[in-house]
């Protein structure tokens, strides 16, 4: 994985240690990350090609 999806997926699971469930003030947070869109893009398109099926939130 990218440095910056990785980074992302560190940013999200340290944003679960102040607000464990997925709410808006989870994503406030999480959006902080300036690549979080991007991250979030890559891991959904790497996923689909991984599984064939993309994978529902």
């Amino acid at each position: 994985m990218p440095a910056w999806v990785v980074d992302y997926v560190i940013m999200h699971e340290l944003v679960h240690l102040l607000v464990p469930s997925h709410g808006p003030r989870f994503w406030a947070l999480v959006e902080r990350y300036p690549k979080a869109e991007r991250a979030r893009g890559f891991l959904e398109g790497f996923s689909m090609a991984a599984s064939g099926t993309p994978e529902e939130c």
